[in-house]
């Protein structure tokens, strides 16, 4: 990693973990809670503790829970119609989590199915310009560069965990050009990798996206800052544009919010191509119990365990608006 990559993720430390420039609007109870968990640490420039939380299972690593991971895995392939295309996107993500130091997970086997899924759709025409929000620890990302090496990509997310997305693309893509967007100064649009903190969003006036996404992370947003991203994607995003969206149909938060999929500013010019439950994203096999799981009669199934609610997804091109 280079000094001036090294730096993006040393501004990020001393921004958001020395001290927390971000906004509270924007923090959602969700995040509140999850973020207090997370174990960041950076001495004499390096970082010597790095440990996320909530944001996918990729931060799991003992046999048992590997193992469960794989048999979800297998479960899925053994029942998803498109798996010879899923396991031909496995053999390009699989090194892309060896890269990060990750084991291939379940967070990895079903982000590698929704891009196998939108592959698909850009057969034809690759995105060039794409907007990625709320990315975790990057693995989607990653595998967007590996899959479309010419794509632009901006990265955009609370400070704490854009911290995790620059450190681990970095690793993956250490030849690429990386760039932090920061207040008042302009942004490189010839970046391979652009990381944007979520209340600099209006650095990227300037910009213009063909694909936008966002996966399981707009269920953990509030209201209001979900409203915002809809309304920055709609005034930056191209004519033809397709939109990703796969989230939670509901989800109640901490202090109680409730964030609904179809409760996004969605609009009836809006049009969807796919639009229904997330066919790999149904349950996860584990030996810890949870609340929701399948049953017979009364007896409930052991090790499999359903998502506390159902995950939707919607393939779309988002009617756009000119910016006032």
């Amino acid at each position: 990693m280079s000094d001036s990559q090294g730096m993006i993720i040393q501004d990020l430390y001393c921004d958001y973990y020395e001290s927390d420039v971000t906004p509270q609007e924007l923090v959602s109870s969700h995040w509140q809670e999850f973020h207090q968990k997370v174990n960041v640490h950076m001495a004499e420039g390096k970082i010597d503790a790095l440990q996320g939380f909530g944001f996918g299972d990729m931060e799991y690593r003992s046999l048992p829970t590997r193992i469960f991971s794989w048999l979800t895995i297998l479960s899925y392939l053994c029942h998803l119609k498109n798996r010879g295309e899923i396991l031909k996107m496995k053999k390009v993500a699989r090194p892309i989590a060896k890269k990060m130091g990750f084991p291939f997970s379940y967070d990895c086997f079903r982000q590698a199915c929704a891009l196998s899924f939108l592959s698909e759709h850009f057969s034809a025409q690759p995105p060039k310009k794409i907007i990625n929000i709320g990315d975790g620890y990057g693995f989607f990302s990653s595998m967007l560069k590996e899959i479309y090496p010419e794509a632009k990509i901006v990265l955009v997310d609370l400070g704490k965990t854009l911290l995790f997305q620059s450190y681990y693309c970095q690793k993956v893509f250490p030849q690429a050009k990386h760039v932090l967007v920061k207040a008042g100064e302009l942004v490189d649009n010839q970046a391979d990798f652009i990381y944007c903190p979520s209340e600099l969003l209006s650095e990227l006036d300037d910009q213009k996206f063909d694909f936008a996404v966002n996966i399981a992370s707009m269920q953990e947003m509030n209201e209001e800052t979900v409203n915002q991203y809809f309304q920055f994607l709609r005034t930056h995003l191209h004519q033809e544009n397709r939109f990703y969206c796969c989230n939670r149909e509901e989800k109640r938060m901490a202090q109680g919010e409730i964030s609904r999929f179809l409760s996004y500013p969605w609009q009836a010019e809006d049009q969807h191509f796919v639009d229904g439950k997330c066919p790999w994203y149904k349950y996860v096999l584990s030996h810890h119990r949870t609340e929701k799981g399948p049953q017979l009669g009364k007896w409930r199934i052991p090790l499999v365990n359903y998502f506390d609610g159902e995950m939707f997804h919607r393939f779309s091109k988002l009617n756009v608006m000119t910016k006032k």
